[in-house]
């Protein structure tokens, strides 16, 4: 009796040491992987993550899908993502200084900047400074003239986002008060100039690049040098204003991926952003490449993190919270 049940013991042990089970490494990803895309189609995030796709999909193997969760200037979708299951099967793009100057503005927002694991930096926009179709002003001198003598309308993505913070500093730079009128995204910004419902956006440079063909006139462009895409359009420096705006955009997911996940996603969005291949075509869409791992770009929003709090209590807009 008791050979009989030590050899069942023995058969049992032997089947468990070969079975798959027992110190198999589960397999990442398992199935397709959501990307949430924080603003209304059409923006930068949604175009930015249309060009990654192909080669998302072709490095993790998997499927990416788009999941839309606009709302609140980019919120919403990162307060889902803080909650959300850290598998990696759940990862986000996100824009930057709007995920710095949420929490710090805004009494409902549920994240903390901090509270995710930032994977890669993908590129940056400069903000451009646009107008509709027929406006009086042609040049940035114009413009300001105009705007201390008539009630004036700029439209940006965002309550509270690097949009607004960036409108507010040029307001006060200029000497201006213009009436700001807030988008859920590029999206839907772009039709409000064209068809003429505000009179101005401050928007980005893949937005300008976009609305040429619609008589848009881009007054500005917040970069050093004039941009490539945009050669007949001036800095705000040639104007006088040392005014760099621009929005940064990457990857999250939820803090405490297990190990493996977050190496694999490290190493593999890494090769993709830094790619030749990837970033001719982000250059060819009016983005500049800006390729960070996760030390890197984790390393650049805390030090962003800093530098913008000092700058939005400087500007008041502590003040505004509500």
């Amino acid at each position: 009796m008791k050979s009989k049940m030590f050899g069942l013991i023995f058969c049992l042990v032997v089947f468990l040491s070969f079975s798959p089970l027992q110190g198999a490494e589960t397999k990442y990803p398992a199935k397709e992987i959501n990307y949430i895309i924080p603003f209304n189609p059409g923006g930068e995030v949604d175009i930015e993550f249309r060009i990654m796709q192909p080669f998302l999909e072709k490095s993790f193997g998997v499927r990416f899908v788009p999941d839309y969760k606009p709302a609140a200037g980019g919120a919403l979708a990162w307060g889902y993502v803080m909650a959300a299951k850290p598998d990696g099967h759940i990862i986000s793009g996100f824009s930057s200084p709007h995920i710095i100057t949420q929490p710090l503005t805004m009494k409902d927002v549920t994240f903390q900047t901090m509270d995710f694991t930032y994977l890669t930096m993908i590129e940056n926009t400069p903000l451009t400074l646009c107008v509709k179709k027929g406006f009086p002003a042609k040049t940035l001198k114009e413009f300001i003239e105009y705007a201390k003598a008539n009630k004036v309308t700029l439209g940006a993505v965002g309550k509270f986002s690097g949009n607004h913070l960036a409108a507010v500093q040029f307001m006060k730079m200029a000497g201006i008060k213009l009436t700001y009128i807030p988008y859920d995204g590029t999206g839907t910004l772009k039709p409000a100039v064209m068809g003429g419902h505000v009179d101005a956006v401050l928007s980005t440079s893949t937005a300008a690049v976009d609305m040429k063909p619609m008589e848009v006139t881009a007054l500005a462009v917040g970069t050093e040098k004039r941009m490539k895409q945009l050669p007949d359009v001036p800095t705000f420096a040639e104007s006088g204003f040392k005014f760099y705006p621009r929005i940064d955009r990457g990857i999250i997911a939820p803090k405490g991926l297990p190990k493996e996940v977050f190496e694999k996603l490290d190493k593999k969005l890494f090769e993709i952003v830094g790619s030749k291949d990837f970033q001719a075509k982000m250059i060819e869409g009016g983005f500049v490449p800006n390729p960070m791992n996760s030390a890197q770009i984790t390393r650049y929003m805390s030090e962003q993190m800093a530098a913008i709090k000092k700058l939005i209590e400087e500007e008041g807009l502590l003040q505004l919270k509500k």
